[in-house]
């Protein structure tokens, strides 16, 4: 039966032809979007012939600082979030975007910018409030 998966983030890379689906949550992401992220993930897997060569559930930031770390439960329900393969946290996510050292130039860039457009990105784009003005997201 033909269908259709939307995912937030599709890439391709260049060099190796890879195709790549990345259903990107916030930091604390609670268990039903997970369940359905997961969901997506397995009919992405299912499809003949393969859409993707991979995809991932991604949590671009991680308040909790290394993956080993991640401690909140409600996606654990789904998924394995410190050993499973399709699970990137933080520094994992913007490095399979975009090659080593994409985390820490994103990191880089949000702390240049104007707080104006530092605050937007924390809360619309990390979901996260953003730390006091004069302090700088740490790696």
């Amino acid at each position: 039966m033909p269908t259709t998966i939307v995912c937030d983030v599709y890439a391709e890379n260049r060099t190796t032809n890879q195709r790549l689906a990345f259903e990107l949550k916030a930091p604390l992401p609670n268990s039903d979007h997970t369940k359905v992220s997961k969901e997506k993930l397995l009919k992405l897997y299912s499809m003949e012939p393969l859409k993707v060569d991979m995809a991932f559930y991604a949590l671009p930031y991680n308040l909790y600082g290394r993956k080993e770390d991640y401690a909140w439960p409600f996606p654990g329900r789904w998924f394995d979030m410190k050993h499973d393969p399709v699970v990137l946290i933080g520094d994992e996510f913007w490095e399979k975007i975009g090659g080593v050292g994409t985390y820490r130039a994103f990191i880089d860039a949000v702390n240049e910018i104007c707080a104006e457009y530092k605050d937007l990105i924390y809360r619309e784009f990390l979901g996260i409030e953003p730390p006091p003005h004069g302090l700088e997201v740490k790696l």
